[in-house]
């Protein structure tokens, strides 16, 4: 909230720019207030800063709680140009929700017997390369036969990053739908229901043609996008395009800098049962995190030189094959900075969820807690 307050206060000037979308049920709505309509049966009109206290109220409530500024204008044409965000129906969105749900589970009841198998989520200093899967593992034979051809460092990093995945799609989805559903019954302002809002993840189909812009620019959720805004707000200063190249790398270096000190509060004041400090934890979490602008600016510089080499490459099948790959390679290398304390702090002690179905399948106790 202190970094997003900062935006808001230092790189805009929400008072005198920005005007929030307020949505109407019929064009003639919008007509009758003198404000052009927007496609179909959803119209609706701009809300500048209110000069009387009882609109100002929740006109700033909303706009805090706006992260992503979805059906805000801002005077960023790049923004502007979307909004407004097109709501899902409340039943589609918690369809959807539902359905995230499902596949957060599957995800993360697979992927803890995994965690529990493997002495590399448990034992301090165990090494990534070690074997895999280990000696006494009680994994079913013909997955250990699948998973045993690819490389451990693979694995090991994939494992974590589809937990981080499931964990946050399962945090968006089941606990929204009652928020939804008292904005159906009118308990709840329908701006601040779930529905209204962006989808939390973008097509991963971006990760493939954009590679780690894409993962983190489209794909990945857009919650903390805010921290790109020093980064502009500089390069504008400095008289820089944001568009050109220095001036997109200063928006993601404003981003993962600021991103590794929020994510930095991850860690304990005072993490007990583990031999490093606080301080080296937090590092190892913020040097993920500013690993990731330094992983996008080698791409620019090997995209560069694929052009002048292989023109029209990167959008042939080879072109994005060699971009997954690409990413792939670079997060089994980035990936272990985050292992490393939340493996101190004994954070895969614990199963995540209390049933495991697999687990009952392969003959084991459901409940885990």
């Amino acid at each position: 909230m202190i970094q997003w307050s900062f935006v808001l206060l230092v790189c805009y000037d929400p008072r005198t720019i920005f005007s929030r979308l307020r949505q109407h049920q019929t064009p003639d709505a919008a007509k009758n207030e003198g404000n052009q309509y927007i496609e179909g049966e959803l119209a609706y009109h701009q809300e500048p800063y209110p000069t009387a206290l009882s609109q100002r109220i929740p006109w700033v409530l909303t706009l805090l709680i706006s992260l992503r500024l979805a059906n805000w204008k801002t005077g960023e044409t790049s923004h502007d140009c979307k909004q407004p965000v097109k709501p899902l129906t409340r039943t589609a969105f918690c369809r959807h929700a539902v359905y995230l749900a499902v596949q957060s589970f599957i995800i993360l009841d697979i992927t803890s017997i995994l965690v529990k198998e493997d002495p590399y989520f448990h034992i301090p200093n165990a090494s990534i390369h070690s074997t895999w899967p280990p000696p006494s593992t009680e994994l079913p034979q013909r997955l250990v036969s699948v998973l045993s051809v690819l490389p451990s460092q693979l694995i090991r990093t994939a494992v974590p990053a589809i937990q981080a995945y499931a964990l946050i799609t399962q945090g968006g989805s089941l606990p929204t739908i009652p928020i939804v559903m008292l904005s159906g019954i009118g308990l709840w302002p329908d701006e601040w229901s779930p529905h209204t809002w962006p989808i939390f993840f973008g097509p991963f189909s971006a990760v493939s043609q954009t590679g780690l812009r894409g993962l983190w620019g489209t794909w990945w959720h857009q919650t903390n996008r805010y921290l790109s805004t020093p980064g502009r707000a500089l390069a504008k200063a400095l008289s820089i395009e944001t568009r050109s190249t220095v001036g997109y790398m200063l928006q993601v270096i404003s981003a993962f800098s600021l991103s590794g000190i929020m994510h930095m509060g991850l860690i304990p004041p005072e993490p007990r049962g583990t031999a490093m400090t606080g301080m080296e934890m937090r590092l190892y979490v913020g040097s993920f995190f500013w690993m990731q602008a330094l992983g996008i600016g080698m791409e620019l510089v090997m995209i560069r030189i694929f052009r002048r080499i292989l023109p029209g490459w990167s959008v042939s099948i080879l072109g994005k094959a060699g971009t997954l790959m690409w990413v792939v390679l670079w997060f089994s290398c980035t990936i272990p900075l985050l292992v490393v304390p939340f493996r101190g702090l004994g954070y895969w002690k614990y199963p995540p969820l209390p049933i495991s179905v697999i687990g009952w399948l392969m003959g084991k106790r459901w409940w885990t807690w």
